[in-house]
This record gives structure tokens, C-alpha cells and sequence, in this order.
């Protein structure tokens, strides 16, 4: 798979939301239930304008787009950290999602060194999804602390906080 990694537009807003959706839709479809991702799909025009705000942000938001059709397969955004804890990093990986199609060609990695390159980093990903765990591990990434418990839609399942310290 030819893929360009590139800094994210305004006008990629819809496509990169879709992405975020249908990754979800692939990576956490055994763990809940198909509304929860159709409420997503459902909110990509509402949520559009605010990830389109991100572009030329404090964030760095980069998309991964297949040269062969332009369609976003992968999308990645860190800025400073929300995560409210001395001793973290001060820049956290809040996205980092790619397309099922584009698992093991490299497309997430490229994606991880755009927006947070190799240094310290802090990041929150779910406990139950050990391919994710992996990847993060592989990059550098520990677990920080003991996974968290999630509520709402994502009741049930765990939050797993990961640390890069450099």
C-alpha cells in the first residue's frame, strides 16, 4: 500500500472523523455494541467543524491518505498533555487511528513519528485491545499505573495509560 503521510487540511475533517469511526468500528466491534459506532458515523458533520478548527492549532493533527485514490486510510493527533498527572511528559498522543486494510504496513508507525517523533510521550488506550498495547510497547511505550475503568457507552471496559520517558 502506497501511503502519503501529510499534515492533515481543513477540508479532511469529514474523511479523518470517518476514519476515526470506521477504525473503531473494526478495532473495538466485539467489545460494544454497533449503536455506539453508528452514534459516531452519525456526528462526523456535527464533530467536523471543531477537528477542522484543529488544523494550524497548538495540536499537530497528520493524516495517512493512499496515493493510489486519496482516500484517508489513517489519522494521528498529540498536543500538550490533558492528562493531569506530575511526572508525565508534557505532550500526549490523543489519536492514533488507522484503517484495518493498513495494519502491519508501517502506516501507524509513520503516523506516530509525525506527530510525536521519538520522544517522550504520554498516551491512554484501551486495556482490551492488546494489538494497540503492542504497538506502543514496541515504540517505546509502558504502562503507567493500573488500568482505569471506563463508563458511559464504554462502560465495562479499561483505559491503560502508557509513558514514553524518552
Amino acid at each position: 500500500m502506497a501511503v502519503v503521510i501529510r499534515p492533515a487540511r481543513r477540508e479532511d475533517a469529514e474523511a479523518l472523523l470517518r476514519v476515526k469511526a470506521q477504525s473503531w468500528r473494526e478495532a473495538y466491534g466485539a467489545h460494544l455494541p454497533a449503536e455506539v459506532f453508528d452514534r459516531a458515523d452519525a456526528r462526523v458533520p456535527q464533530d467536523a467543524p471543531a477537528w477542522a478548527a484543529l488544523v494550524g492549532s497548538d495540536r499537530d493533527l497528520w493524516v495517512a491518505e493512499d496515493d493510489d485514490g486519496g482516500r484517508l486510510v489513517g489519522v494521528a493527533l498529540a498536543g500538550p498533555s490533558l492528562i493531569e498527572d506530575e511526572g508525565l511528559p508534557p505532550q500526549q498522543l490523543m489519536v492514533l487511528y488507522v484503517l484495518a486494510e493498513a495494519y502491519g504496513t508501517g502506516v501507524g508507525a509513520r503516523l506516530l513519528d509525525a506527530v510525536v517523533g521519538d520522544g517522550p510521550a504520554v498516551l491512554v488506550v484501551l486495556a482490551e485491545n492488546p494489538r494497540a498495547r503492542a504497538f506502543y510497547a514496541k515504540h517505546g511505550f509502558e504502562d503507567h499505573g493500573a488500568p482505569a475503568p471506563m463508563d458511559g457507552a464504554w462502560a465495562g471496559l479499561h483505559e491503560q495509560r502508557m509513558v514514553r520517558r524518552g
